[in-house]
């Protein structure tokens, strides 16, 4: 369609027309299509008598707000003060519309109150730009003063106050809402705010009591089950969609795919190619997401070439699935590949390969990449920094993880738990137990059972038994009297005084890891027959 009105625009210009009609014609082809700029010159060049096309400037001004153009919004109204049209009821609801999708609530509420007369879907719009912004005072202050109410009036109020979190509220002003003005729009977003919220049950509880459903509340109850755990919940409700559309599957497959649930989302996909429903760009990079769950390269390949095959487009939420499902599949030389025929990476690409490397052992190439995106238009982030930390702490950088880590202002990351935990892991593996030590004992926040964790770790690779003690002091000062059912803690200690040759303190630990009831896990290994995978375990039988 935009290649349309581009030809359109073409055979104007040649043929020197001036039929104000035939432009007024292309500068709705192009607000269209959302080529609002193109649409805008056309309008400004082409129409010089333009107080004879007075519904342009709404066409425009809808376009302007769609694209976020506001400062192309704004000569828009400066024109329609200009030709006296500002006054126009259309032009002035659709001004005060545009001003609050852009937040800018200020000029919308200039705008509004300038209008000489307001109609019921002025006072919506700018309701919806105070609601939007989560100022429920103002937005509670217009709705009183509104001459009449629709149900896109309190559907709007009960999103207000459900995006804001106040779930009490929403209920209320739903409750309060006339039988006749509950749409199905009013439900859907009670039942969303309650999904948001993560309760469920009230969620349910209204969702089985709709009149009647429209296509996002089923996908927004799929989702809130997948977010909540329940992918059997989340199975059910997908199950009775009347109706399933690309929109319904995709969530089902990403459902499963961020869950863990690897073979569920294949097999998700290949029901959704049973029952005819074309696949798109988010689709493949949900099953991508799986093949590379599994460790699969031989799926992992198939989808590659159905993609291809079936000319879906590569972008960037593609292109990264590919970098990761042959990265984590073990071929790292071709995710390089893809990774470097890239025109444009965002900040999760860097991040698939940075790690891809760091996890191959590759801790120089990993770093090399990591400076790469220092100087790229995207900046790291906290999971950059997990995955460059852990570069150096396989590669033995110390130095280079330190200077990293003294960086975390400069990238505008706040260090969490998992950075100190890499930091740590990096000195004890270096053999530095008492900086470490002390790096976590300075931590701002309290640290948990890994960190003191990998500190027991170190200890017991550098065979320190005295700091293997203040360590394991420090985890039973953790757990505030309780015993701790973590097997590892017990073990590394046990083994650390074994390494020492102190028998007696092991086999106390052992007895004590016993009188607790804590059992060490045994030992896993995964054997790929086909899919799905069968798990041959150490210690125990199935």
């Amino acid at each position: 369609m935009a290649n349309r009105a581009r030809q359109l625009h073409a055979v104007y210009l040649t043929s020197g027309t001036s039929d104000p009609d035939k432009w007024a014609h292309l500068v709705r082809e192009y607000a269209s299509q959302s080529s609002v700029r193109e649409a805008a010159v056309v309008y400004a060049r082409n129409l010089p008598w333009r107080t004879h096309h007075q519904p342009l400037l709404p066409v425009l001004l809808k376009a302007a707000a769609y694209r976020a153009e506001h400062g192309l919004g704004r000569s828009l109204h400066a024109e329609a003060i200009k030709s006296a049209f500002a006054r126009d009821l259309l032009v002035g609801t659709t001004l005060v519309s545009m001003y609050s999708k852009g937040g800018a609530l200020a000029d919308a509420r200039r705008a509004f109150d300038e209008m000489p007369e307001r109609n019921v879907v002025a006072h919506n719009a700018l309701l919806s730009g105070y609601a939007a912004a989560g100022d429920m005072d103002r937005a509670l202050a217009l709705f009183g003063g509104m001459p009449a109410w629709t149900s896109v009036t309190w559907g709007t109020l009960i999103r207000g106050f459900a995006e804001k979190g106040d779930m009490a509220e929403a209920r209320r002003w739903f409750e309060a809402t006339p039988p006749g003005m509950r749409s199905v729009v009013t439900w859907t977003v009670l039942v969303q705010g309650y999904v948001v919220a993560g309760d469920m049950a009230a969620a349910r509880e209204l969702f089985d009591n709709m009149p009647a459903r429209n296509a996002f509340v089923w996908s927004s109850m799929v989702t809130g089950y997948f977010k909540a755990g329940n992918a059997e919940e989340a199975q059910a409700v997908f199950n009775r969609i009347p109706a399933r559309n690309l929109v319904n599957w995709n969530l089902l497959i990403a459902g499963y795919a961020q869950i863990g649930c690897s073979d569920k989302a294949l097999e998700a996909f290949h029901a959704m190619l049973e029952e005819r429903v074309k696949p798109d760009e988010f689709t493949m990079a949900s099953v991508l997401s799986a093949c590379a769950q599994l460790g699969s390269l031989e799926q992992g390949k198939k989808v590659h070439e159905f993609i291809n095959r079936k000319h879906i487009r590569k972008n960037h939420f593609v292109m990264n699935g590919l970098v990761d499902m042959y990265a984590k599949c073990g071929d790292l030389a071709y995710a390089r590949y893809i990774f470097d025929s890239m025109r444009w990476r965002n900040t999760e690409c860097w991040n698939s390969m940075i790690s891809a490397l760091a996890s191959h052992g590759q801790s120089d190439e990993a770093l090399r990449l990591f400076f790469q995106m220092e100087h790229s238009e995207q900046k790291p982030n906290a999971i950059t920094l997990v995955a460059v930390l852990g570069a150096c702490t396989h590669g033995g950088f110390v130095d280079e993880g330190l200077r990293i880590f003294k960086k975390f202002d400069v990238y505008g990351v706040e260090a969490g738990v998992e950075h100190y935990g890499c930091l740590v892991d990096l000195l004890g593996r270096a053999g530095k137990l008492k900086e470490a030590y002390e790096i976590v004992k300075s931590m701002p926040e309290e640290p948990n059972e890994v960190i003191w964790g990998a500190l027991l770790g170190a200890c017991r690779v550098h065979g320190d038994a005295e700091m293997s003690r203040c360590v394991s002091e420090e985890i039973h000062h953790l757990h505030s009297g309780r015993a701790s059912s973590n097997d590892a803690e017990y073990i590394m200690l046990s083994n650390i005084m074994a390494a020492s040759e102190k028998w007696e303190q092991s086999e106390y630990i052992r007895r004590k890891m016993a009188r607790y009831g804590v059992e060490k896990t045994p030992g896993c290994s995964s054997l790929e027959v086909d899919i799905p995978e069968w798990q041959a375990y150490a210690g125990i039988r199935q």
